[in-house]
């Protein structure tokens, strides 16, 4: 296997992500392989291995640059937008992640197309989702501390609450199991019990 420079590695680092994207989106992890990940781009299906540890590796890195790049319009969207009023925030950063589940391709597939389970599956891929949900939380978390410093909140923990609301989210993993008929309406009703329930009521 040949040495490759540091700008051919970040050029072919870029492509395997740029083919990745394709090929996830189309096939899933399961029925990606090797060779499609890297088929015409000059280098050889063991040389795979010096960029990213397995094709979980390379969907877990997609996925983050994915969710890094949306980043900046769902908190626009909903906790920038509604600075001041958590349970609007709340609804509106929920339904924004419903939203791009239901019409991005890589959210898609783990969230509806059961890709997850297949990341569970390799235990290099455990931390990094691990890492995944951290960095979630701690994405929105200044904002519930902003509203317990303001007594917008009821008497619980800032951290809990933003927990919370990323554990709701997550119960888009079991969309096929509920059915798409029940599925939207069992959202907003967590959704719904979530914002109506964080927010400090008036004596």
């Amino acid at each position: 296997m040949r040495s490759f420079t540091d700008e051919e590695r970040e050029i072919i680092r870029r492509k395997i992500i740029d083919r990745g994207k394709d090929c996830f989106a189309r096939y899933g992890i399961k029925k990606t392989s090797i060779e499609d990940l890297t088929k015409d781009l000059g280098i050889a299906k063991s040389s795979f291995y010096s960029f990213f540890s397995s094709k979980e590796d390379l969907f877990l890195q997609i996925f983050k640059e994915e969710r890094e790049a949306l980043k900046d319009n769902l908190l626009e969207n909903s906790f920038l937008k509604y600075r001041t009023e958590p349970d609007k925030a709340v609804r509106a950063y929920l339904h924004y992640l419903l939203n791009i589940v239901n019409n991005h391709p890589v959210w898609k597939k783990v969230f509806i197309e059961k890709e997850y389970v297949e990341l569970t599956l390799f235990l290099s891929s455990e931390e990094k989702i691990r890492n995944i949900h951290r960095e979630n939380v701690a994405m929105i978390l200044p904002f519930f501390e902003e509203w317990a410093d303001a007594g917008l909140l009821i008497d619980k923990n800032a951290r809990i609450l933003a927990e919370t609301t990323c554990a709701v989210f997550s119960l888009t993993r079991f969309r096929n199991e509920i059915g798409d008929e029940d599925f939207p309406k069992i959202m907003d009703f967590f959704i719904d019990l979530l914002a109506e329930n964080i927010v400090k009521k008036d004596e």
